[in-house]
C-alpha cells in the first residue's frame, strides 16, 4: 500500500513538472505576426535620418565592438545587433531633458525569448547611454547591461 502511494506521488509531481515545461515552452516564444511588422517602418521621428558610429561593450568595460546606430522610418537599430542576432529596428519614443534629447527603443529577438531596451542620450553631435539584454530561460532569466557611444557620421538631411 506504502509503495502504490509513493508511485502515485512521484507520477503526479512528474506529471505537473512536464505538464509546466509544456505551457512554459509555448508561452516563452515570442509571436511574430503582421501586426509586428507593421509598426516597424510606418512611421517618421524626430531623429529619423541620423546615424551614429561608435563602439559598444559590457557595462563597466572597455567598448571594443564596433557599432551604427540608426534612426530613420521612426526606428532605431543598432547595426551590430541586427547582423549577430536578426534584431530588428524598432519604434523610438523620444524627449528632451536638461536640453538634452533622450530616446528609448525597445526590439525583441524574432526568434526565442529575447529583448533590447536601449535608453540613450543624444548631446551636439554625441549618443551615448546603456542597451540592456534580457533573455528568459525556461526557470531563470539573464540580464545584461552593455554602454555604447558614438558620433553623427550621417546627418539629417536640411530642407532648402
Amino acid at each position: 500500500m506504502q509503495r502504490s502511494k509513493l508511485i502515485i506521488y512521484f507520477g503526479a509531481a512528474a506529471a505537473v513538472v512536464a505538464g509546466s515545461w509544456f505551457i512554459l515552452s509555448i508561452t516563452t516564444k515570442p509571436v511574430i505576426t503582421d501586426r509586428t511588422s507593421a509598426l516597424q517602418g510606418d512611421g517618421s521621428g524626430p531623429l529619423d535620418g541620423m546615424t551614429f558610429t561608435g563602439m559598444l561593450g559590457p557595462e563597466g568595460k572597455p567598448k571594443d565592438i564596433e557599432d551604427s546606430f540608426v534612426f530613420e522610418n521612426g526606428t532605431f537599430v543598432s547595426k551590430e545587433c541586427e547582423l549577430r542576432c536578426q534584431y530588428p529596428p524598432a519604434p523610438y519614443k523620444v524627449h528632451r531633458a536638461n536640453g538634452q534629447t533622450v530616446f528609448v527603443s525597445e526590439t525583441r529577438c524574432p526568434y526565442k525569448d529575447a529583448k533590447i531596451v536601449w535608453r540613450g542620450t543624444l548631446d551636439g553631435n554625441t549618443i551615448s547611454g546603456v542597451s540592456t539584454w534580457t533573455v528568459k530561460r525556461w526557470y531563470w532569466t539573464v540580464e545584461k547591461n552593455f554602454e555604447f557611444v558614438g558620433t553623427l557620421s550621417i546627418p539629417v538631411a536640411s530642407t532648402q
